[in-house]
């Protein structure tokens, strides 16, 4: 892996870590802080992927839901175990307006890393991080939308929402 990718992709996980690791400390709704948690442990799972490609070490790029955790999976577990009323407004919504931005940032430059790659095995990795932060970017907004218009969440077809949270 190139020595400008590795550089950034390492750092900009470790970012993604601390800032969800503070968000999910800031924020009061449960379902916040389940989302916050998922994400920063999936980006330090992203920082030791990139680190094993580096030293030469077999790396698992597999999207197989059932290998790899789910942020989705994750929250709707949480979701499903906490009282309905305790998913009222969030005091705190301005980090989700960070996260989103900090998702698009990394989207954008594995997309653009994965286009100037020549070596497959790291187009494949870059592929796989370029997903996990798609997934990562639909979760935010999924979440964000649902706690800032949830009339507008429920009545959105066009898009992909996680309809298991109009219970």
């Amino acid at each position: 892996m190139e020595k400008k990718i590795i550089n950034f992709a390492l750092e900009f996980e470790k970012k993604g870590a601390i800032l969800y690791l503070e968000f999910a400390l800031k924020v009061n709704n449960p379902l916040s802080k389940a989302l916050f948690y998922t994400l920063a442990k999936q980006e330090i799972e992203h920082a030791e992927r990139i680190e094993k490609f580096y030293a030469g070490l077999p790396v698992e790029v597999s999207d197989d839901v059932s290998k790899i955790d789910s942020v989705e999976e994750d929250v709707k577990s949480f979701f499903e175990k906490i009282e309905k009323t305790t998913t009222s407004k969030e005091s705190n919504i301005d980090v989700y307006e960070t996260a989103i931005e900090l998702e698009k940032k990394g989207y954008e430059s594995y997309k653009k890393f994965l286009a100037e790659s020549k070596n497959e095995s790291e187009k494949e990795l870059l592929q796989f991080l370029l997903n996990e932060e798609k997934k990562h970017l639909d979760s935010i907004v999924n979440v964000y939308s649902y706690l800032t218009g949830t009339s507008d969440w429920l009545e959105r077809e066009e898009s992909r929402v996680w309809n298991w949270m109009n219970l």
